[in-house]
């Protein structure tokens, strides 16, 4: 039987270059671009054609004893004709990659695939109007796609984009062909046949295409949309198919905007990639605000657990911007999910520079919303109040705001923040009113305010002000630390009088403090406002500070006689009874009070006059005989003795006059 084929000629210009034209099922003449239709002349029927593409067919869908059978009924009827030749080549290619032959038996399939395509060259390196015309009659993508696919394996380079001109990827049926095609595709950046074959989703593994679309296909706006369609036919999503999803968007160097839309449609199945792994790989890296919407949307509208959950607020407080951050609180609020923070997300919030004032505080307003226990509240402002750095000013703001949250704070964070702290500078003495207008129990703190004058971090004006409030505040203070206070000297003699008697009203041992200020004090930083306000209080005096004060300090002569006439009533010896070791030239001298001033005093002399008058000095008082360095001497004689060397001044004698000695 055989066949004859005239050459096709244009009707209008009779040219014999045509061009196929896929939509039409015409040709195009490519001198006048006139379209005809291509006559054969035959003495028989198209059997030999039905039976090539009936054999082809087979093996497009692995029917490969059907496809032998055909080819046996080809090779009857013409083993020269060229579809015989090409359907041998295409059963010879199928059976080496999918017969599951042996070795020995692909060699031979080799050899004939060598031998029928030499006889198929022998033909024409390019189709001739004998093969063109079998292609034109094949109507069937399936049967060109298996030769599209042979003439690829061999390199047949014009054999293959003729066939591609009658192939239309969306009318394949065969899945395993479909693979073989996707991979064909891929190969030969044939995006748009890709496309077309992904689109067939009935006809195709959808899962492996899924693979090749997220692994393989360059990153674009339509790559979204096309995963999102196969996602949405594919009803065997499972559990299973989390790791290629989850490795995808680790791993893949596509945009976060093509990731987020592809887990979005992921959202609602089985397959639905980890919380974690979305947070970390996708929220993270979005700018943009609708797509950020739309995916924590399609997560937080499911069912959650706990560990999710808590993940989301992870991520949120730590890796988060503001504005993805309050959009994730807003919807957590919204949604069923329980949710609980600890004080580490309140500190992790309230701890990054890369967030405003204003930011902090509105996601600290929503994270209240959420499961917050006391402790925890507690723990958090407690932590911002004593450990976190930011500049004076915004911990002045944040801490005004932290603690409109509550009514109380525990005792060991406020002694921390008062004797340790030095974060807020001069801010410290506000935040320090601030603290006890919680209605703090002032009995907690009986140590609090000593403590702090004995130790803190802060500079004198700041230590001042904080001693200040802490006075305000009604804290007690012990006699050490009134005594240092007092001798402060960097804050003003007026204010820390003040600060004392705001000491007395609690209750202060006012003789304790007499007797260390006058023990402890250099004379010349004797201050005489502060002594004034001491004595006021004082119901005993010491001997040692009587003495003291007596002989060292320089008060104003209007109070020192006065003071002296009180101290006298409340010192526990009388003068005349109080031992004073002083210096007379190079003599050292033990001696009573009253003598040890008529020797050493430098006051003048209508003041000295007083105060020995004050101390009682007369003939008995101040007669009595002293010690110089272990002798005994008779006080008057000593004092003549010292009058000739000028040791003594003409005021001891003078004193010695008023008390009848000399």
């Amino acid at each position: 039987m055989s066949v004859s084929y005239v050459v096709q000629k244009c009707t209008s210009c009779a040219g014999t270059k045509f061009d196929y034209d896929k939509e039409t099922k015409m040709w195009k003449c490519l001198y006048c671009g006139a379209l005809i239709e291509r006559h054969e002349q035959a003495d028989t029927m198209f059997t030999i054609k039905n039976v090539v593409k009936q054999a082809i067919l087979d093996i497009a869908y692995k029917r490969m004893s059907s496809a032998q059978n055909n080819l046996v009924e080809c090779k009857k009827i013409d083993s020269g004709y060229v579809g015989t030749i090409i359907a041998e080549i295409a059963y010879e290619m199928n059976m080496i990659v999918n017969g599951g032959i042996s070795k020995s038996e692909q060699q031979n399939y080799f050899s004939m695939i060598k031998k029928n395509y030499s006889s198929l060259m022998s033909k024409g390196d390019s189709p001739t109007e004998e093969e063109i015309a079998l292609y034109d009659f094949f109507d069937s993508s399936e049967v060109v796609g298996v030769l599209i696919l042979v003439f690829d394996t061999l390199n047949a380079k014009t054999r293959k984009e003729t066939l591609l001109k009658y192939f239309n990827a969306d009318g394949v049926y065969s899945r395993s062909l479909n693979s073989n095609l996707i991979s064909f595709s891929v190969k030969n950046g044939m995006f748009d046949m890709f496309l077309q074959i992904l689109h067939n989703a009935d006809n195709i593994d959808k899962k492996a295409v899924m693979k090749t679309l997220l692994n393989r296909l360059p990153d674009n706006e339509d790559k979204a949309e096309n995963a999102s369609f196969l996602i949405e036919r594919d009803e065997e999503l499972s559990e299973d198919d989390i790791k290629v999803f989850e490795n995808y968007i680790c791993n893949s160097s596509d945009s976060a905007e093509t990731k987020c839309r592809i887990a979005v449609a992921l959202c609602g199945t089985p397959a639905r990639p980890s919380v974690e792994c979305i947070m970390s790989n996708i929220i993270t890296h979005l700018s943009d605000q609708q797509l950020i919407n739309e995916l924590m949307t399609a997560i937080i509208k499911e069912d959650l657990l706990d560990v999710e959950v808590a993940t989301i607020v992870d991520f949120s407080v730590s890796d988060c911007g503001y504005e993805v951050c309050k959009q994730n609180f807003n919807m957590l609020t919204d949604s069923d999910n329980f949710v609980e923070m600890s004080a580490d997300h309140f500190n992790v919030i309230l701890s990054r520079e890369d967030l405003t004032l204003e930011n902090k505080q509105s996601l600290i307003d929503s994270m209240m919303k959420f499961q917050v226990s006391d402790k925890v509240r507690y723990k958090f402002i407690s932590d911002y109040l004593c450990e976190t750095y930011d500049t004076p000013e915004n911990r002045l703001s944040m801490i005004t705001f932290l603690l409109s949250m509550t009514n109380d704070l525990s005792t060991n964070t406020v002694e921390k923040y008062i004797i340790s702290c030095s974060l807020d500078k001069e801010n410290k003495p506000e935040i320090v009113k601030r603290l006890f207008n919680l209605g703090l129990n002032r009995s907690f703190f009986n140590q609090t305010l000593s403590n702090y004058v004995f130790g803190n971090p802060d500079s004198f004006e700041v230590q001042r002000e904080v001693i200040y409030q802490l006075l305000q505040a009604g804290l007690r203070m012990n006699s050490k630390a009134c005594t240092k206070m007092i001798c402060m000297f960097n804050i003003p003699s007026d204010r820390r009088v003040e600060m004392l008697r705001m000491v007395k009203a609690t209750g202060i041992n006012s003789d304790d403090v007499i007797d260390m200020y006058l023990s402890s004090i250099n004379p010349s930083q004797f201050e005489p406002e502060i002594f004034g306000e001491l004595i006021q209080a004082a119901t005993r005096i010491s001997n040692n500070g009587f003495q003291r004060y007596v002989l060292l300090m320089q008060d104003l002569p209007a109070a020192k006689v006065g003071s002296i006439t009180k101290m006298r009533t409340i010192s526990y010896s009388k003068p005349e009874m109080i031992n004073c070791s002083i210096k007379v030239g190079n003599d050292k001298v033990t001696c009573n009070l009253i003598q040890a001033y008529i020797l050493t005093t430098t006051d003048p002399d209508e003041l000295a006059f007083g105060v020995l008058s004050a101390l009682d000095g007369n003939k008995n008082t101040a007669g009595a005989d002293i010690d110089v360095g272990g002798m005994r001497y008779k006080f008057k004689k000593y004092v003549a003795m010292k009058l000739k060397t000028g040791e003594v001044s003409f005021l001891a004698k003078a004193l010695c006059g008023q008390c009848r000695i000399l």
